[in-house]
């Protein structure tokens, strides 16, 4: 942990994914033998990295076992579950698209069509972990959109796989889900095996060798996110408490050794205190995967002004951004890069990562200022319709011509043409 200022962030923060030729190289290898070897190839790597007595039949989980995963639920976790399904189904039906139609000034009418994606893929991840909440996540909003197919992978630690995650997916209704993760995962369903329908499109985090297959993948199939290490940035002041602070800051960093936490203020003495804090709680608590992340990737940040706040905090870009004051409408004005915004100190992040109803996939590594969370757009696509009226061909026939012609495009001039539009 380190106090730095707006010219250090700017010098030195870039974007951090992984570039590693070493990933790249072996992750490039596996979609090569699942394109050449398919299921062969998937249960060869399901046996190596996650339970060597894996068989092609079992990499298929049945809905029976989901069932009796949902029913071995405590009432109280069954509980939990289905109000963080209520939740999240209601926040995101917010989200619907209409289909819908309009008449342009002259006569020409268009038509405007949202239809779901047939097959999509969701990775849920196993490593350090299990992730029902991500299950939710990224299932609700595809049955929202009405996708037909929805499809899971998600991994076993020695064969052993989530129940809690399971259960989930049972909850969701969705239509397979698969034993098995990493780069493997996303290359079955990116190609398609006999066991796996190839998807049209994957979503859900994943460790570097997941977020390594979604972009060498792209184009062959579409992507949410290449996500990175979870991220928060704590904005504080002079009032705020810095042990709340602090676990707001470790709450991020048990996500990954990797994760990526900043605290910003314009009051040396909150970060100071921050900083004490952090250092206490890793010593007394008990907890798991803090202690790497907090050491090597928490910075302090201390700002001139308040303009250096917006400013510093845009430049980052958080996947989850605290603010800890009240609301006002400069808030809303001034922070335009960050994936979720949580306004006031009595809003832990951890809401938003199970029960508030927003969505936790979201854009890391500097990416929120060009990308946004999961959604229920990411599981439809727009189809434009086009019919155009007799006035408004005698308008248009002639400068598309002429436009055509100015792009040295004959056959596109002559396509109208020919059809004798005159004005």
């Amino acid at each position: 942990m380190r106090v730095v200022s707006k010219k250090w962030i700017f010098e030195n923060l870039n974007s951090t994914s992984y570039k590693n030729n070493d990933v790249s190289n072996t992750v490039k290898k596996i979609i090569n033998d699942i394109k050449k070897n398919k299921d062969t190839a998937l249960l060869k790597y399901v046996k190596k990295f996650e339970n060597k007595n894996a068989t092609i039949k079992n990499i298929t989980i049945p809905n029976k076992t989901l069932k009796s995963a949902y029913n071995s639920l405590s009432n109280e976790s069954k509980k939990s579950l289905k109000l963080a399904y209520k939740r999240i189904f209601y926040y995101h039906s917010k989200q619907k698209k209409i289909s819908y139609s309009f008449k342009d000034q002259l006569d020409s009418k268009f038509y405007i069509e949202w239809n779901p994606i047939e097959n999509v893929g969701l990775y849920i991840p196993g490593g350090l972990a299990s992730y029902p909440s991500t299950v939710l996540m990224t299932a609700i909003p595809a049955k929202i959109a009405k996708v037909p197919n929805i499809m899971i992978c998600v991994p076993s630690q020695n064969g052993q796989t989530s129940k809690s995650t399971l259960a989930a997916a049972y909850l969701c209704g969705v239509n397979k889900v698969y034993n098995v993760g990493g780069a493997q995962a996303i290359a079955a369903l990116a190609i398609g095996t006999k066991i796996i329908k190839k998807a049209n499109k994957v979503f859900g985090p994943g460790n570097k060798y997941v977020a390594e297959a979604k972009k060498q993948l792209f184009g062959v199939i579409g992507i949410d996110l290449p996500a990175g290490p979870s991220e928060v940035l704590v904005i504080a002041n002079d009032k705020s408490k810095p042990s709340w602070i602090a676990y707001d800051v470790l709450a991020q960093g048990e996500h990954d050794p990797n994760a990526k936490t900043y605290v910003l203020s314009k009051n040396k003495n909150i970060l100071i205190k921050v900083k004490d804090e952090l250092e206490r709680v890793i010593k007394e608590k008990n907890i798991k995967n803090v202690y790497q992340s907090i050491k090597n990737n928490c910075i302090l940040i201390l700002a001139k002004s308040q303009k250096e706040i917006y400013e510093i905090s845009n430049f980052i870009a958080p996947e989850h951004l605290h603010i800890h004051e009240k609301f006002n409408k400069n808030i809303l004005k001034n922070f335009t890069n960050a994936g979720s915004v949580f306004i006031g100190e009595k809003s832990p992040v951890a809401l938003g990562d199970y029960t508030i109803g927003t969505n936790h996939v979201l854009p890391t590594d500097q990416t929120a200022k060009f990308s946004s969370g999961l959604g229920v757009d990411d599981f439809i696509k727009k189809t434009v319709f086009i019919k155009p009226g007799k006035k408004t061909l005698m308008k248009i026939a002639k400068p598309t011509i002429n436009l055509a012609r100015q792009e040295g495009l004959e056959a596109h001039a002559l396509s109208v043409e020919i059809r004798k539009i005159k004005p």
